[in-house]
């Protein structure tokens, strides 16, 4: 099964914030992605995040490898529409980790996205992530 990708806000202007001081990091988040699609549980579940996945991601820009290079945080739609909605891109050089704030904030941007989404007609209602939250 093949899932499509959703490039949320908070991915694209992490990007493009990122863009500023790596000229490649759209190619090498390009090849992530595609490789995304056909594997989405590629990265590794964050504990108490609701679904929320990790993933190291190269930075051409970068001699130091995977390890020092981004971090893209992504979540699997439950629902039939196999969705997957990329959250947040950053430098592991700038932010270690992220917190469970940060990530209920991001999960919170997603519901309110897709919500406004499906009013504009542009989605279907069942195109909306099923996201609960897990006890910690």
């Amino acid at each position: 099964m093949s899932y499509n990708i959703h490039l949320t806000q908070s991915f694209k202007q992490s990007v493009k914030r990122l863009g500023k001081r790596y000229r490649h990091v759209k190619d090498d988040v390009s090849k992530v992605i595609e490789s995304l699609a056909h594997t989405p549980t590629a990265g590794a579940l964050i504990p108490g995040s609701a679904g929320v996945r990790k993933l190291r991601v190269n930075n051409s820009d970068m001699a130091k490898g995977k390890s020092s290079g981004y971090r893209l945080l992504y979540l699997m739609s439950d629902s039939p529409d196999s969705k997957l909605y990329l959250l947040l891109l950053y430098a592991k050089s700038d932010q270690t980790d992220v917190t469970k704030r940060d990530l209920d904030e991001l999960i919170e941007a997603l519901k309110t996205e897709t919500a406004v989404t499906d009013t504009q007609g542009d989605a279907p209602s069942e195109g909306s992530p099923t996201i609960t939250k897990t006890p910690e």
